[in-house]
C-alpha cells in the first residue's frame, strides 16, 4: 500500500489512505528513524507492537543468561 507525501505551509506531510489510518482518538505520532525509513506509531504506545510481536526475538533468546543470586541483605 502506498501514501502521498506532499508540503503544506512549509511542512511535509503524509496523508495516509483510509485503510490504514490511525484510530481516532491518536491526534500525535512519535517519529523514528531507520536508515532511510521513517516510522509513524501513536504517541505513548511505541513498545506495544514490541510486546504484541513475538516474531522479535529468536526461541533462544537468552537462553544462556546467567541468573544471579541476590546476596541476603539485613532487615531494616
Amino acid at each position: 500500500m502506498e501514501a502521498s507525501v506532499f508540503i503544506t505551509n512549509r511542512t511535509q506531510a503524509v496523508r495516509l489512505p483510509s485503510e490504514m489510518r490511525f484510530a481516532n482518538d491518536v491526534k500525535r505520532v512519535s517519529v523514528r528513524i531507520v536508515g532511510n525509513e521513517r516510522i509513524l506509531t501513536p504517541l505513548n504506545q511505541r513498545w506495544d507492537s514490541f510486546f504484541l510481536n513475538s516474531d522479535n526475538v529468536s526461541d533462544d533468546f537468552m537462553a544462556e543468561r546467567e541468573v544471579s543470586i541476590q546476596p541476603e541483605r539485613e532487615e531494616l
